[in-house]
């Protein structure tokens, strides 16, 4: 009787490999000089070292690091939905300011009554100002504002993480 051959039956190549991938990787890296960059950063690392802690040792480089670490811990504290109101609020105002500038020769007005819009609003103009509920509206989150700015100024402030977490520092 014949024997039985056994063929085991090797799937087909769909991709490449890891080791055709890795290959092709560091062949790629080679070519855009990346390899070269890495060979020499590796090289001189003590060098670079040395100049990262020199200029990160420098007061103007840890007051950078710091004063963004600030502004990271106070984003922290904004919901987003209102950051993004007071960010668009504060775009909205500005270009206002730039649509109302009282610049001649950026907005040349020949007619009497834009003359008339844009010259000063007098006594009884400022006493209609001062009686007019939707002007008093529109400042009053502004007056708000600044009141809170300047408390806030007031406050002294021995360190910044000390103050936003208001856990004190352990003293040497």
């Amino acid at each position: 009787m014949a024997e039985r051959i056994s063929h085991d039956v090797t799937p087909p190549k769909i991709g490449p490999d890891a080791q055709e991938e890795l290959d092709r990787l560091v062949q790629t890296l080679h070519e855009h000089g990346m390899l070269r960059f890495a060979n020499d950063v590796v090289a001189s690392n003590h060098e670079l070292l040395r100049i990262l802690v020199g200029g990160l040792n420098k007061q103007g480089t840890l007051n950078a690091i710091q004063n963004l670490s600030v502004i990271a811990m106070t984003l922290s504290t904004l919901p987003p939905e209102r950051f993004y109101q007071v960010m668009f609020a504060l775009k909205e105002g500005i270009e206002q300011v730039g649509d109302h500038r009282h610049d001649e020769e950026a907005h040349p007005s020949s007619k009497e009554q834009d003359k008339e819009k844009d010259s000063a609003p007098g006594i009884t103009g400022v006493y209609r100002m001062l009686k007019d509920d939707e002007l008093w509206y529109a400042i009053k989150p502004i007056l708000a504002g600044l009141k809170a700015f300047s408390e806030r100024l007031d406050r002294p402030v021995d360190k910044p993480v000390t103050d936003f977490t208001g856990k004190p520092t352990e003293g040497p």
